[in-house]
């Protein structure tokens, strides 16, 4: 039994009429009969009887009716279910971001860009090594994440910088460092580091291979404050995080001079066809497309 039998069918036994049921399905009416004539076969009924170009409906056929009915128009509710699937995934773009200066602008985006489209933003915070499969994948739309010769290098990926995320160190105001202009991350070496949030694994490699330190997190600039006031070690972050302005008793030296840097780029599949999404990317090109300042 086919789908496109149970169609013929209940168009034939709406109409007790073959030729008004080729009319309607634009097919020959032989091909109905035909059709119709296969599927009393495998049921072995007689659907409908035949008095000259005459037709009437049996008591199968009617039973058949019956059941072929919600059969077709579960399977009609079916294909329209998934068809509102695909039409609200086309208005739903997702991001994915790694923790950077994004997401203190990510709100502003999101609300500048819904106040104009129809489509919303889905935002997902990932870690840098998730985010190149997840953008062959489709499992995001746009990702705001490291530059990186793997990324530039792949032909489906538009990719385009966006800004340079440095970082900086608060000191001890008494500590020797404060007189020294671009100090070398090796003179942090006999220090204890303590990162204010977790570092970008690549930069937090970089600074432990140039300072063999091990390196400590914090997650609350007031503990990185005592910290300092108590002369107990030094503060890495980025240049985002800002603690309270104490000079008295800290002082914060820029890291810019060094390794410790960064390309945020915006990645996007050439062949995205997401609804507005062109509008999105012009609107993070306005947003975030320059040499960013902190504050």
């Amino acid at each position: 039994m086919e789908i496109k039998q149970l169609k013929y069918f209940i168009e034939v036994a709406k109409r007790e009429h073959l030729s008004d049921a080729a009319l309607e399905l634009n097919i020959a009416q032989s091909a109905i009969s035909r059709q119709i004539t296969l599927l009393e076969k495998e049921l072995q009924v007689t659907l409908f009887n035949r008095e000259g170009r005459n037709i009437h409906i049996t008591e199968e056929g009617q039973q058949l009716f019956s059941e072929a009915t919600k059969i077709i128009e579960q399977l009609d509710n079916t294909v329209r279910l998934f068809h509102n699937q695909s039409e609200t995934e086309h208005y739903i773009i997702r991001i994915g971001y790694v923790e950077s200066y994004i997401t203190q602008v990510l709100t502003l985006l999101i609300q500048s860009f819904e106040n104009e489209s129809t489509s919303i933003i889905q935002p997902i915070l990932m870690e840098e090594d998730d985010i190149f499969a997840a953008l062959l994948t489709d499992k995001i739309d746009i990702a705001f994440t490291a530059m990186s010769d793997e990324l530039k290098q792949h032909r489906s990926l538009k990719v385009s910088p966006l800004f340079e995320e440095t970082f900086h160190v608060y000191v001890p105001k008494d500590d020797p460092i404060t007189m020294a202009t671009n100090p070398p991350l090796v003179q942090f070496s006999n220090k204890s580091i303590y990162e204010l949030y977790p570092l970008p694994t690549k930069i937090r490699q970089a600074l432990v291979k140039t300072t063999k330190t091990p390196i400590q997190t914090i997650t609350h600039p007031q503990l990185a404050e005592y910290i300092l006031s108590k002369s107990r070690g030094y503060i890495v972050t980025a240049s985002y995080h800002l603690l309270t302005k104490n000079l008295q008793k800290w002082e914060k030296i820029s890291l810019e001079h060094t390794a410790l840097k960064r390309t945020i780029c915006q990645v996007v599949r050439l062949d995205n066809r997401k609804h507005d999404l062109q509008f999105l990317l012009e609107l993070i090109d306005k947003l975030l497309s320059r040499s960013t300042t902190y504050h």
